[in-house]
C-alpha cells in the first residue's frame, strides 16, 4: 500500500527539527528590502556558476552548442521568484506542494530534454550552497552589525535547509545521463 505524506507537517516537523521558528522567520523577513534589491545579482551568480561546470552547463545550451538566453533569462527570473517568494515562508497547504512540484520538474525532464536526463539533485544541494553563500556575503557587506550577519545567515540558512528537504523529495526517481557515468535505460527495458 503506497503511503500518502502529509506534506506541511512533514515539512514543520523538518522546520521544528532545524529550530526554524518564528523569531527566525522575523529575521528573514528583517531582510527583504536587502534581498529583493540584490535578488537579480545573486540569480546571475548562482547561473553563472552553473555555466562554468559542463555538468551543469548543458541543461541551458542549445541544439549548436551555444547558451540559450531566453532559457537563461526565464530560468533566472523562476529563481528570483523563488528566492523573494522564501521570505514570506509559512507552512501551509499550499507551500510545500509548490517546493515538491519544482523538485518534480527538476528531477523528471520534460520530453523536448529527455536526452538530458533529470537536473541531478547533487546540483539542488550544491545550489542551496551556493546561495546561501552569496546571502552570507551579502549580509557581511550589507549589514554592519556583526551578530545580525550571523542571525540572518543562520536563519536563511535553516529556512532553506526546511525547503530542500521537500525539493529532494521530488528526485525519488533520478534519470541517469551518460554525462553522469551511467548508461541511461532505453526505452521498455
Amino acid at each position: 500500500m503506497q503511503r500518502i505524506v502529509d506534506w506541511p507537517a512533514r515539512m514543520k516537523e523538518v522546520a521544528d527539527f532545524v529550530g526554524l521558528d518564528q523569531a527566525e522567520l522575523d529575521v528573514i523577513e528583517s531582510t527583504r528590502d536587502l534581498v529583493s534589491a540584490r535578488g537579480e545579482e545573486i540569480t546571475a551568480a548562482v547561473y553563472d556558476h552553473f555555466l562554468k561546470f559542463p555538468e551543469t552547463r548543458r541543461f541551458f545550451l542549445e541544439a549548436g552548442g551555444e547558451v540559450d538566453e531566453q532559457k537563461l533569462d526565464r530560468r533566472k527570473h523562476s529563481l528570483l521568484r523563488w528566492l523573494t517568494g522564501s521570505i514570506g515562508f509559512k507552512i501551509d497547504q499550499d507551500y510545500p506542494i509548490r517546493l515538491l512540484a519544482t523538485g518534480i520538474v527538476h528531477s523528471h525532464p520534460p520530453s523536448h530534454r529527455a536526452h538530458l536526463g533529470s537536473i541531478p539533485s547533487r546540483f539542488m544541494v550544491g545550489s542551496m550552497s551556493y546561495i546561501q553563500t552569496e546571502l552570507a556575503r551579502i549580509f557581511q557587506e550589507e549589514i554592519e552589525d556583526p551578530r545580525e550577519v550571523m542571525r540572518a545567515s543562520v536563519a536563511w540558512n535553516k529556512l532553506m535547509m526546511v525547503q530542500l528537504d521537500i525539493l529532494q523529495a521530488g528526485y525519488i526517481n533520478e534519470t541517469p545521463t551518460e554525462a553522469d557515468g551511467e548508461t541511461p535505460a532505453a526505452p521498455n527495458e
